[in-house]
């Protein structure tokens, strides 16, 4: 019910209460249009670029653990449009105790089960931090956020999804060692997977 109240909680800030301007008079948006990368503040950026990332956690995450309810590869693959706003709905009803065996193809869980896809998360979540070199202004990305509804919308949406992949994390696997690195935003849980990797999923 948790996830179920969140959803709502989480559109009816993206409808009736997220600040800023949408459509075609977003300051963010429009420049995302077009392509003018430079002309977008940092660390909003860098947010942006991260909820293209945290995607590719959910996937590796769920479809290694795709034996409940509901299959999981459909919240997972319009999360790379939707975010958290595709994700709770599974989380707060089709993710109940195992039904059945893996729905995942075996070719794609051992991709999904590999060092070197684990490893690729971390490195490009590691990679999106270098546009950060550039400076970090708080203020400046309060301003956005003021400004954009995208920037409002998806700053909360980034905090969702943070808050989901720990608790995915420490659902499927609460037998891993050191899964307090979940809390890395991002890489945390493909780190616990990688440090796990001997351990988990035999």
């Amino acid at each position: 019910m948790i996830f179920f109240i969140i959803w709502l909680a989480l559109l009816t800030y993206a409808i009736f209460f997220a600040p800023g301007q949408g459509n075609s008079n977003d300051p963010v948006l429009s420049e995302v249009f077009v392509g003018n990368w430079a002309a977008i503040d940092p660390l909003v950026l860098t947010v942006f670029n991260s909820l293209g990332i945290f995607p590719l956690v959910f996937l590796t995450l769920l479809l290694r653990n795709d034996n409940k309810r509901w299959p999981a590869w459909p919240f997972s693959l319009v999360s790379f449009a939707a975010g958290a706003f595709a994700l709770l709905p599974y989380f707060a009803f089709g993710n109940r105790p195992p039904e059945r065996t893996i729905r995942t193809p075996k070719f794609l869980l051992r991709l999904l089960r590999s060092k070197t896809w684990l490893i690729f998360l971390i490195v490009i979540t590691i990679a999106n931090l270098i546009t950060l070199q550039n400076g970090i202004s708080l203020d400046s990305y309060m301003t956005t956020f003021n400004e954009s509804h995208l920037v409002s919308v998806m700053t909360v949406d980034w905090f969702v999804l943070w808050g989901l992949s720990v608790y995915a994390t420490y659902q499927f696997y609460p037998e891993a060692r050191m899964k307090g690195l979940a809390f890395i935003p991002i890489a945390g849980p493909p780190l616990v997977l990688l440090i796990n990797a001997n351990r988990l999923d035999v």
